[in-house]
């Protein structure tokens, strides 16, 4: 026969009692926080899915913020495109009037001013800022593109932002495309990592080192390329409302008439900038919507990785407690013993 010492009763009593309330503590841990899991141990598959969930729901709503800022960006540079037009569509209509001789020198010379004051306009939207910066200065931003005199000091760059994973969209468009001549009218954007080749991609295929697409394959940049080669001769809008301003004052039907069609080939580079603008907003709304379906999915599965079944949980509560009312009731009458009991 085995004797069982009073110490070793009240252990094995006391590590019962003491398990039951840890496993109470728990249960009361997850009803408080409605959460299946609140540590690592309690599934560490489940954990490691929960915290890739939530690493890609950070990195959407860091994506919402890029494309709230692009849509800012990009719906100025619109709007400013769009009171070029009509800018333009005023001067035209000026030179179309004064071209035919019913108008005399007078009145030719008069509407110069006005004339004057459409090319100041234009200036003015050239330095139009958004917050500090210039929305046509390229990478300098921070810097004012244009002089009194229309000289663009900005440069040729395109400023860009991530809006999702390796999907670039530029945000701006520079000066020299907008209101001078430029020998490349391609709009072609590079990847904004190509400047660090350092950071090239390199993978091995059948034990030998193969470059994979420079920087990325399948890295997109929501531009329109044209082909190579495929160049233009834009026309300088200042010079066009200087031109037609000093051919007014010098009473120059020729010259206004000439103006005619560099009024019609600026009005169509403004119409081809806009429809760029239209398919980069077009771009932005589409991967907003994108996110706003992953955003939905995402929750739906981490609701169901991490989140307790309520009825369960409580269900479970209710038995611990039964358990531990039982565990508390055995070792009362163990661990309150005294000599007395023994002497009966």
């Amino acid at each position: 026969m085995v004797r069982v010492s009073e110490n070793s009763a009240s252990a094995s009593l006391q590590f019962a009692l003491n398990k039951a309330k840890r496993k109470m503590e728990d249960l009361q841990m997850k009803g408080t926080s409605l959460k299946r899991i609140t540590r690592p141990s309690d599934d560490p598959i489940g954990n490691v899915e929960t915290l890739n969930i939530s690493s890609n729901q950070s990195d959407i709503k860091q994506y919402k913020r890029n494309i709230d800022y692009a849509l800012t960006q990009l719906y100025a540079s619109d709007q400013s495109l769009e009171q070029l037009g009509d800018i333009l569509l005023k001067a035209k209509e000026i030179a179309i009037a004064q071209a035919s001789d019913f108008y005399g020198e007078g009145i030719r010379k008069n509407v110069a001013n006005e004339v004057y004051q459409l090319r100041n306009q234009a200036l003015s939207i050239a330095n139009k800022r958004l917050g500090q910066r210039y929305i046509f200065g390229g990478y300098k931003s921070l810097d004012k593109p244009f002089t009194p005199d229309g000289k663009y000091h900005g440069d040729k760059g395109h400023v860009t932002v991530e809006i999702a994973k390796d999907f670039f969209v530029p945000l701006n468009l520079h000066g020299a495309e907008v209101f001078f001549t430029t020998d490349d009218s391609s709009n072609k954007i590079e990847h904004p990592l190509k400047k660090f080749p350092e950071l090239e991609n390199k993978s091995k295929h059948d034990g030998e080192n193969e470059k994979v697409d420079d920087l990325g394959m399948g890295r997109d940049l929501a531009s329109i390329t044209e082909n190579e080669g495929g160049f233009a001769a834009y026309n300088n809008m200042f010079s066009q409302l200087e031109a037609l301003a000093t051919a007014l004052e010098n009473d120059d039907a020729v010259l206004i008439q000439g103006l005619l069609e560099k009024f019609d080939d600026t009005a169509d580079r403004l119409v081809g900038l806009r429809t760029r603008i239209g398919s980069l907003i077009n771009s932005a709304d589409n991967s907003e919507n994108i996110h706003e379906a992953d955003n939905v999915n995402f929750a739906t599965r981490k609701s169901k990785v991490q989140d307790a079944d309520i009825a369960e949980l409580f269900a479970d509560i209710t038995k611990q407690q039964g358990i531990l009312k039982t565990t508390y009731q055995t070792a009362k009458g163990t661990i309150n013993q005294n000599l007395m009991d023994f002497l009966r």
